[in-house]
């Protein structure tokens, strides 16, 4: 399945700088999984099937990604150094 820009940005809900000035360690225990601190960007899913799309969509792009869970929200999130439309129209920062 070859997935595009738009879909991956169709999966996700909420996307956020995580490498960034919140310092997102404090609320560490708010997500399930090992979770990369040096990415540069979190996103949010509506559910575990959006997740892997969106993940495989990054992995079709040869970009590296972090899988979560995030207890705050009830929500599914990954974090990579992928930056989607909302932030310069996918430009890789």
């Amino acid at each position: 399945m070859k997935l595009t820009a738009n879909d991956f940005d169709r999966l996700t809900e909420t996307q956020m700088e995580w490498n960034s000035l919140t310092d997102w360690k404090e609320q560490a225990d708010r997500f399930e999984d090992t979770i990369n601190w040096n990415h540069k960007f979190i996103y949010w899913t509506e559910n575990y099937a959006s997740t892997l799309l969106a993940c495989e969509y990054l992995a079709q792009q040869g970009d590296s990604y972090s899988i979560s869970y995030d207890e705050a929200v009830n929500q599914y999130c990954f974090t990579t150094d992928y930056s989607g439309s909302w932030y310069g129209a996918g430009v890789r920062q």
